[in-house]
Formats: C-alpha cells, structure tokens, sequence
C-alpha cells in the first residue's frame, strides 16, 4: 500500500514566528539597554516616553525581527546579505528621530557584528582571530573607569553593572553572527506519491529491529 506524506505547513507560518520572537527578543535587549543607559547617566538620568518607547525599544524590535527572519532565511537555505547591516539601524534610528549623530550605538552595533563575524564560521580564520578582539570589551566593562563610584566593579552594584553591560553586548553579538553563518543544507526532495528518505530510512531500520 502506497504511503502518502501530509503537506508541509506553508512556510510562511514560519517566518512570522521566527520575526516575532526576534521582536520579543528585541524588546528585552532594549529594555534592558535603557536601564544600562540610566545606570551610566546616574542621577541625572530621565525616563520620557519619546525616548524609550519612541526610539529606543522600537530600534531593539526592528533589529530582533530583521535578524529573526534572517535566522529563518538561513535555515531555508536562502540568505540576504543585506541584513548583515541589521545591528547598524541601533545607531541609524535614534539618528532618523533626533538629527543627531550619536557615535555611542554606532560604535556598538560595529564591534557587536565584529564579535558576529569572529564566531560566524565564515572567511578566513586569520580574520575571525583578529575580529574576536572584540569581545575584549568583556573584560575592560570590568576594569575601566566609571564615572560614579558606586558603579565599580568592586561594590555589588558595579558589579552587576559590567555583568549586565558585557552580557548585552554577547548577546548582540551573538544575534549579529545569524546573517553570517552558512546556510542550512537544502532538505532531500520528497518524490511524487513516495516517501522522503529519512521516512524511508526510519522504516527500513523499523523492519530490521523487528526481524
């Protein structure tokens, strides 16, 4: 008796998930960016709704979604080159909102797709090895000056901020790498009317086991 295969759900389906966890993920990164922020700013710091919600976490969604579907794209097999550039609109829309450039993002989002690039698996290792430098922004959030002293690494709060500072930046440099990466192998074509050959395997090793 002929085995037939149910379709595949459209693929659709999939990349609007992909995208909405990307934007999830944004969102939290944001959020968490802005406390960093005002940690850094100290007392002087303010919250408005323009800012936080008016560019900063809109700036985390777009990239979260961008780099959720560019990790959707690669496990399709097809990759857009173009949202190797996604960390770069961190820096690009506070710029578009307040016609004011601010180096800090920027710098940020170029050392984050370094780090990207340095665990990519892609290009030449000499190059990964020297891109890999990046992360030593780890260490430093430690042991570089702060501007408040409660902030040293030496007191609690320090402590949990160069915890908090270093793990956003693994973070965005571990989503950086999603465009970077190779893509997923095309999966086997499934013949008209047959089976795909990993059902064909599991029953032939399911007859075996029984014999």
């Amino acid at each position: 008796m002929r085995q037939t295969r149910s379709p595949d759900p459209p693929l659709n389906t999939g990349r609007v998930r992909f995208i909405l966890v990307g934007a999830v993920v944004g969102i939290a990164w944001a959020a968490s960016l802005r406390g960093f922020m005002s940690q850094l700013a100290g007392p002087d710091s303010t919250f408005t709704y323009s800012g936080t919600f008016g560019i900063i976490i809109p700036a985390g969604v777009v990239v979260g979604a961008l780099l959720g579907w560019a990790e959707y794209q690669r496990r399709t097999g097809l990759q857009y080159r173009l949202l190797i550039a996604a960390p770069l609109l961190i820096g690009i829309i506070p710029v578009l909102f307040t016609a004011q450039l601010d180096l800090g993002p920027v710098s940020l989002a170029l050392l984050a797709m370094a780090g990207g690039y340095s665990v990519s698996g892609r290009g030449p290792l000499w190059a990964r090895i020297v891109a890999s430098a990046a992360f030593a922004i780890v260490p430093v959030t430690f042991v570089a000056p702060k501007p408040y002293p409660d902030l040293s690494a030496t007191t609690p709060h320090g402590a949990w901020f160069a915890t908090l500072a270093s793990s956003l930046f693994v973070t965005l440099a571990l989503a950086s790498s999603i465009p970077m990466r190779r893509p997923a192998p095309a999966p086997a074509p499934i013949p008209a009317g047959g089976t795909s050959p990993a059902d064909a395997a599991r029953v032939s090793g399911d007859q075996q086991r029984a014999c």
